[in-house]
C-alpha cells in the first residue's frame, strides 16, 4: 500500500514536471539556413509606420557566421518572422521578444526597431536607437506595458497590457528594422539579424525552464518517496535497525 501511494504521488510529480516543461519559447539562430525568415517593408501611413502584411522576399543566409543579412531592398526594409511566430500567442504575454542585431549604417536617430503585428489591423512597435555598425546590439522587450510599446493609432499611443494581449492573440508577423540609413539605395546597406527568441514569463532563452517554486517542491517530494520506496521494498533481514 505504501508503495503504491509513493508511486502515485512520484507519478504526479514527474507529470507536473513534464507540464512545466511544454513552457512557451520560440528561437531561431539561423546557424543552418535561414529557418523560414523572409524580408519584409515598412510603409508610412501618415506618420505612422505599418508594416506590409502582404508581402514577403526573399532573404540573404550567412552560414559562416550563421545570421540573415539583407541590403537596402525596399523604401524600408524588415526582417520577418517566419510562420513559427504567427498565431495565437497569448501564453508569450509577460516574457518577451529579443534579438542581436547589426546595421553597417545609420543616420543615428531612433526608427521604429521591431513591430507585431495582430488581427483587426492592430499593430505594435517599438522605436529605439539604431544598433551598433561594428558588432551586434542585443535587443530585449518584455511583452507588457512595461516596455513602452506603441500602438498604430493615430497618435501613436502607449500600448496598454490588454492591447498588448489583443495583438498578440493572433499575431500575423514579426517585422525586425534592418534599414536605418535614409536614401540609400546603391547596396551599401548591410544589416544581420541573429538570435531571435520569442519567450513566456517561465522561460530563459539560454537556459530553458524557470521552474516554478511549487513544481520544485512536489518533485522533491516526489523524489524523496521514491527513495523511501525503494528502503522499505529491502528484505526485512537487510534493513538496518
Amino acid at each position: 500500500m505504501k508503495n503504491n501511494l509513493a508511486a502515485a504521488i512520484i507519478a504526479s510529480g514527474l507529470s507536473l514536471a513534464s507540464a512545466h516543461a511544454s513552457a512557451a519559447v520560440v528561437r531561431s539562430d539561423f546557424s543552418l539556413d535561414a529557418e523560414g525568415w523572409g524580408t519584409g517593408r515598412i510603409v508610412v501611413s501618415g506618420f505612422l509606420p505599418a508594416v506590409d502584411g502582404t508581402f514577403t522576399g526573399a532573404v540573404g543566409h550567412d552560414p559562416v557566421g550563421g545570421t540573415l543579412r539583407t541590403g537596402d531592398l525596399y523604401p524600408w526594409t524588415t526582417f520577418r518572422s517566419s510562420a513559427a511566430y504567427s498565431g495565437d500567442k497569448s501564453a508569450f504575454f509577460g516574457g518577451s521578444i529579443s534579438y542581436d542585431l547589426q546595421d553597417s549604417q545609420n543616420d543615428g536617430d531612433p526608427f521604429p526597431n521591431v513591430a507585431i503585428l495582430g488581427d483587426a489591423g492592430r499593430m505594435i512597435f517599438i522605436p529605439t536607437a539604431p544598433p551598433a555598425t561594428g558588432g551586434f546590439t542585443h535587443y530585449e522587450f518584455a511583452l507588457d506595458e512595461s516596455a513602452g510599446w506603441r500602438t498604430n493609432n493615430p497618435f501613436a499611443l502607449l500600448a496598454t497590457d490588454s492591447y498588448i494581449q489583443a495583438v498578440l492573440a493572433n499575431v500575423q508577423g514579426i517585422w525586425i528594422n534592418a534599414d536605418w540609413k535614409t536614401g540609400d539605395d546603391q547596396g551599401n546597406d548591410d544589416a544581420r539579424l541573429d538570435n531571435v527568441c520569442l519567450r513566456d514569463s517561465r522561460t530563459s532563452c539560454t537556459t530553458g525552464l524557470i521552474p516554478e517554486p511549487a513544481s520544485l517542491v512536489l518533485f522533491g517530494l516526489a523524489l524523496g518517496l521514491l527513495g523511501l520506496s525503494r528502503k522499505d521494498g529491502r528484505p526485512t533481514d537487510l534493513r538496518q535497525p
